[in-house]
């Protein structure tokens, strides 16, 4: 029971964070959702900042996890990295982007921490989506792994970010950072490929 109860705040408590943010949510906005008494939220988590810290960590794991499941499959580099940038068309950056500001502004400690954590694990799925391209003749032979992951670990949030001042939809600007990256770093056989899939939908 404890073990749903704690999946449910989280759960809870995630959504409210990233739509109104960090600070302006309170334990009684989370409880008054859930329909339960504070008293009950306290066996779960003692505190706000418990329940904070846990979310990111559960945020953390989720992230590692959808890595490890690509970067262990078979399929095809390019339909992977299309999966994974049709993911990002249906997330809210404003909404994102409000709940890193809270946590830089209210928790930076812990903000840093996590940036740190997070960029490890970037460059890190990144340098092996590189390597897997290449072996299986759809990347660039030529490029610097290492350099190639940086460029791309720094350049794909930001851009996301910076696109938001031009007049383009999340759709838009995710696919507009798809075509640039597929172009850097594919070769004529990869090319081909992410053209004809782009042909047929």
């Amino acid at each position: 029971m404890c073990t749903d109860l704690r999946a449910k705040i989280l759960k809870t408590a995630g959504e409210l964070f990233f739509k109104f943010g960090i600070r302006s949510v309170s334990i009684d906005d989370i409880c008054n959702e859930l329909h339960i008494s504070k008293k009950t939220f306290y066996t779960v988590f003692k505190q706000k900042d418990e329940l904070v810290v846990e979310m990111l960590n559960a945020m953390y794991q989720k992230k590692e996890k959808d890595y490890q499941s690509v970067l262990y499959s078979s399929v095809n580099v390019l339909d992977l990295l299309i999966q994974s940038f049709k993911k990002l068309r249906h997330h809210s950056m404003e909404k994102h982007l409000a709940f890193g500001y809270d946590l830089e502004k209210f928790y930076p400690e812990l903000w840093h921490e996590r940036q740190i954590m997070l960029r490890e694990m970037d460059l890190k799925y990144m340098a092996q989506m590189l390597r897997t391209g290449i072996e299986q003749g759809m990347y660039r032979e030529d490029l610097n792994i290492e350099a190639t992951s940086l460029l791309l670990a720094n350049l794909i949030p930001n851009m996301l970010k910076d696109l938001m001042q031009i007049s383009m939809n999340t759709a838009q600007r995710v696919d507009f950072i798809l075509d640039m990256l597929v172009r850097m770093i594919c070769n004529e056989k990869g090319m081909e490929y992410y053209t004809n899939l782009k042909a047929e939908n």
